[in-house]
């Protein structure tokens, strides 16, 4: 089986903190951000998130930059976006999706919508019972295209999903993925498939 590998890894200081690593998929000015979730690693469990990239690239030949979590609270994201910037200046312009998973889904809620260049989100299984309050006018607050909550049907904060639902409108939306948990354990094509359909399906390129 041929080794996954990214095209290029950068592995960033953090507030004198810690190391975020980057893993970087080249192509074309619409960049993929993909966040772990908490102390997740780029590849994720089982090369999740470096499949993922490579999905996308292939698809839509779409840029991917995939980063760990070593979260601790602060806004990791000014970091994030010194490396997708320093990677963009071949671009006369460009624009970020980003995907969030668990905590990754709350950095994007929590800070995501501070810049203007992130103009989609997908946000899945973003825990509800740490500062709903937060998350909700972090979504609200949005000034992009659309940020699209996803949660599995047994994932622990459905209980909390109908509290989120009161905030949807034109922009905002939430999705319940059938038979899946917080790992998406029952297919991984499913989870391979979230960016696909809710980052490019639902808002097509015009």
């Amino acid at each position: 089986m041929q080794e996954l590998k990214f095209d290029k890894e950068i592995h960033s200081k953090f507030e004198d903190i810690a190391i975020i690593d980057y893993g970087i998929v080249e192509g074309n000015n619409i960049i993929v951000f993909i966040k772990a979730g908490q102390n997740g690693s780029l590849y994720g469990y089982q090369n999740k998130y470096i499949k993922m990239a490579k999905r996308l690239n292939k698809k839509y030949e779409c840029s991917v930059i995939c980063s760990s979590n070593p979260f601790d609270g602060n806004n990791p994201l000014d970091n994030a976006m010194k490396i997708i910037e320093d990677y963009a200046k071949k671009f006369d312009d460009y624009k970020i999706y980003y995907l969030g998973y668990s905590n990754g889904a709350l950095i994007g809620a929590w800070f995501g919508i501070k810049y203007p260049k992130i103009k989609r989100m997908v946000l899945v299984n973003g825990p509800l019972m740490y500062n709903l309050y937060k998350t909700k006018e972090g979504a609200l607050s949005f000034k992009g295209e659309s940020i699209n909550f996803i949660y599995g049907e047994y994932d622990q904060s459905i209980e909390y999903v109908e509290l989120l639902k009161s905030i949807e409108n034109d922009k905002i939306k939430v999705f319940i993925e059938e038979g899946q948990d917080h790992h998406f354990s029952k297919s991984e094509e499913d989870f391979q498939k979230i960016p696909e359909k809710y980052l490019f399906e639902m808002n097509p390129e015009k």
